[in-house]
């Protein structure tokens, strides 16, 4: 079958990587794609906000199935319009995609179905805002409420702090939640779900921060790794029953049921799982490590759970692996990305096992050069965390990219917490 995959980072390459090793795949299309993705598939530039032109590239190039990779188009509504013109469509319809594109309707879905999540206030106007944080200790969680690429998040450890994090938020038109600060360990549990059925579909842990230790400013992600040996399978178990579950009825009763990857970012506490937010969508790059410990056919899966067959398949499997993924960025991310910095050496990054899956990525003649903040995720597998970091870390070593830069010390938790 022909397939169009949306998106353009390395989220997209990943899943372009595992989707072309499908025996079901005729014919891979990406739009827009990358260089990375284009040695997987055919790159169309496309606009995935003009949904109309979408959908006829859907039927002129016979596509059964679109995988929509980032949470914009997800959140604009692009699955509902091609589902409408009768294409077949891995990723949620815009009402439930709200799970993600706004904070305040997730906090508002679990307090009604009694979901343990942190105590939160809803805001739409600095003034009140204000007022709402005399009712909150520090730290204190201050987000945007909307979609923020991962970013639109402050821990703020003095009220200046706070204050200052309401004021960038209020300073155009927006709302915002305010939080109860969480203390524990983080983890991300991914699940698959055709609206009915919903099968586990593994575990990573994300490094936010820029920094070494998770210090400086928030990022999409720095690196991670797979699984999060920190989620046993008695704490997933309990994620699944208290918070996963719930969230899909309440879903369902709504008349808006979900159907794609539920992205949950956990945190473990003293008193079990809390969800801090959900994604609509993989993560990136924590999708790099799940697709590279994936065994079973990504497509077979994706199909069946666009179709409403999830419960006909076998589930996920994965490798008795660790992954671990090392994200270079363009000097100055988060803030101001340096572009243009020509990337070379990939060859031989990739000579020993890692696989370089390309975000902000583009070409300048032949030459590969940076295009975002994101650049590469190098990513590799491993009999545990540190075998797999040393592959990375070596891989990263062999990548020839003057103006990049990256964490150090990806994986540090799992690690320092007696993991392999």
């Amino acid at each position: 079958m022909n397939v169009l995959l949306i998106g353009s980072g390395g989220r997209e390459h990943a899943l372009a990587w595992k989707l072309a090793q499908s025996a079901g795949l005729s014919r891979l299309y990406a739009a827009p794609g990358n260089p990375g993705i284009a040695r997987h598939a055919i790159c169309a530039a496309l606009d995935a906000g003009d949904h109309a032109a979408v959908a006829r590239f859907c039927g002129e190039h016979d596509i059964a199935l679109v995988v929509i990779g980032p949470e914009a188009p997800l959140v604009d509504g692009l699955a509902d319009s091609l589902r409408a013109a009768g294409t077949d469509v891995f990723g949620p319809s815009a009402a439930a995609a709200q799970l993600e594109g706004s904070k305040g309707f997730t906090k508002r879905l679990c307090a009604a179905a009694n979901i343990p999540t942190a105590r939160f206030v809803s805001v739409n106007t600095l003034g009140d805002a204000l007022i709402a944080l005399d009712g909150f200790g520090l730290p204190v969680v201050i987000k945007a409420d909307g979609l923020a690429a991962g970013k639109g998040v402050t821990v703020a450890a003095t009220r200046a702090e706070a204050e200052a994090a309401l004021a960038a938020i209020f300073a155009g038109p927006g709302s915002a939640v305010i939080e109860a600060f969480l203390a524990g360990e983080e983890a991300s549990l991914f699940i698959l779900t055709d609206g009915t059925t919903m099968v586990p579909f593994g575990s990573a842990q994300d490094h936010k921060r820029v920094g070494e230790g998770d210090t400086g400013a928030n990022t999409g992600g720095m690196g991670a790794y797979s699984p999060a040996a920190v989620l046993t399978p008695a704490l997933e178990q309990q994620a699944i029953a208290t918070i996963i579950a719930p969230t899909l009825a309440a879903m369902r009763a709504r008349g808006t049921p979900f159907s794609g990857v539920l992205y949950a970012g956990l945190m473990l506490t003293a008193d079990g799982p809390q969800l801090i937010e959900y994604n609509a969508r993989f993560g990136d790059p924590e999708c790099q490590v799940l697709m590279m410990r994936l065994e079973s056919d990504l497509l077979g899966l994706m199909l069946a759970t666009a179709q409403a067959r999830l419960a006909d398949v076998a589930q996920p499997r994965f490798g008795d692996t660790a992954a671990l993924t090392v994200v270079v960025a363009a000097r100055g991310y988060p803030a101001t990305p340096v572009t243009g910095g020509a990337i070379g050496g990939i060859d031989a990054a990739e000579a020993n096992g890692a696989v370089v899956f390309q975000a902000g990525t583009g070409l300048d003649g032949d030459a590969l050069v940076a295009r975002g903040g994101r650049v590469l995720a190098v990513t590799a597998v491993g009999a545990n965390v540190r075998a797999a970091r040393d592959v990375a870390y070596a891989a990263v070593g062999r990548i020839d990219y003057a103006d990049g830069f990256c964490r150090r010390d990806i994986g540090w938790r799992a690690l320092e917490g007696g993991g392999d």
